[in-house]
């Protein structure tokens, strides 16, 4: 074997024992566009020969003219400056996703923008971003003592505009997909058992909206797909094809209308993408869409929960309500102006905190009641895909994701029937 200070001369095969075929030698060359390395071969039956044109190759190496590895970049859209990330990523955000996504979700987004990605990435120029600097966001999120969960959620949507920068040619790879996401923080969240869920219901009955717990323990569904519930959508089924949100009013004034909230500006506007459904009630609240296909969808009532449903309907009939809603704000208040709107989600969700106090068991967020009715539902036996089509899930794994406990009882049988099997064999 023969060295040279950048490669070796190889015998092939290496084994002496066998016939020489030739001898070998290999360069590295300029990594291909993509950053691929990239190797220079030659081959000679006479090593000194090898050796020559290993040289010769070398001296070729370095008599070209380097040629940059990646083409150029175009000049970014007019909007920008300086180029940076920050200017990138606003745009991005205001020009295409906010265009593209629900509100609820382009207001997630901005609060990432805003709260974590500028204060730490802002001033970075785009061409320059490396993956060290998507781990300093990571970094810079847990610093402030935020969840993990959070720095996820900033990564995820820087990523996504650098992958829209990368489509229109801004930057040669999205860096933020070179390191690893953020993980989640393993927090053990409190369950409902099923002896928690029994207790609930015995409870809840004997309120005047006791069905609307009862519902989201029996059926799995999401709190606005619950609170949007209208009587006209009410049969032997549940349609849940619409849910109750509360949208942002945003300033349409061209000059400061005097007013600070965007409620109260005159030419106030919800700032949504077009063809968002949405049909507007009462206080900010809305009826729009689920977000996916999956979430569209009609599951069969039942008992005990119908004749539940049967008696709310009854009820709603002889109530002020002007939605046509199945539940709606207690009409026992003092506020006259409240009776017949929808249930504001915030109000909702203290009501449920106040019932789990009332029956004494763990308080656990109230969408945790859907956790609850997956692990029911597994109890019960039912098959995955009927499961994952009840609650409204695009896939298997995520109705996976939500299960809590498993039951012991499968795995009970299991092992049972495989202890037999040995017995009856070692008996035979």
């Amino acid at each position: 074997m023969r060295r040279t200070s950048r490669a070796t001369v190889r015998r092939v095969p290496k084994d002496e024992t066998q016939p020489l075929l030739y001898w070998q030698a290999s360069i590295e060359t300029d990594p291909d566009r993509y950053g691929k390395r990239r190797r220079r071969v030659v081959r000679s039956k006479d090593p000194d020969e090898c050796q020559r044109k290993l040289y010769a190759a070398l001296a070729e190496e370095a008599r070209k003219v380097r040629r940059p590895v990646q083409p150029l970049l175009p000049p970014m859209p007019a909007l920008h400056t300086s180029g940076s990330t920050g200017e990138w990523v606003q745009y991005w955000y205001e020009a295409i996703a906010k265009m593209e996504v629900a509100p609820k979700t382009a207001a997630t987004y901005k609060s990432m923008i805003q709260g974590q990605i500028l204060p730490t990435l802002g001033d970075v120029p785009l061409i320059e971003l490396s993956a060290a600097d998507v781990r300093s966001l990571s970094a810079a999120v847990r610093d402030k003592g935020l969840s993990g969960a959070t720095a996820l959620q900033a990564h995820r949507v820087l990523s996504a505009s650098l992958t829209q920068a990368y489509r229109e040619g801004y930057v040669h790879r999205n860096v933020a997909r070179l390191t690893k996401p953020p993980k989640k923080d393993a927090n053990r969240l409190a369950t409902l058992t099923v002896y928690d869920a029994q207790q609930i219901l015995k409870e809840a009955i004997r309120e005047r909206l006791g069905s609307r717990w009862a519902a989201a323990l029996l059926t799995g569904a999401r709190q606005g797909e619950l609170l949007g519930l209208e009587l006209d959508r009410i049969s032997d089924t549940l349609d849940l094809s619409w849910q109750l949100q509360r949208l942002t009013w945003v300033h349409g004034c061209k000059s400061f209308c005097g007013w600070q909230r965007g409620a109260e500006c005159p030419e106030r506007f919800v700032d949504a993408p077009a063809g968002h459904e949405r049909r507007e009630l009462a206080g900010g609240l809305w009826l729009t869409r689920p977000k996916s296909a999956a979430g569209w969808r009609v599951i069969p009532l039942v008992e005990p929960l119908r004749t539940l449903i049967d008696a709310r309907i009854e009820a709603a009939q002889q109530e002020h309500n002007p939605h046509g809603l199945l539940w709606t704000m207690d009409t026992g208040r003092r506020r006259r102006d409240t009776q017949g709107r929808p249930i504001d989600p915030g109000i909702d969700s203290k009501n449920w905190h106040r019932l789990l106090d009332q029956v004494g068991v763990p308080h656990v967020r109230l969408h945790d009641a859907r956790h609850a009715a997956i692990d029911l539902l597994y109890e019960a036996g039912a098959p995955e895909i009927v499961i994952k089509d009840i609650v409204g899930h695009a896939s298997i794994d995520m109705s996976r994701r939500y299960r809590g406990r498993r039951s012991m009882t499968p795995m009970q049988d299991a092992l049972k029937a495989m202890a037999q099997i040995l017995e009856s064999r070692h008996g035979a």
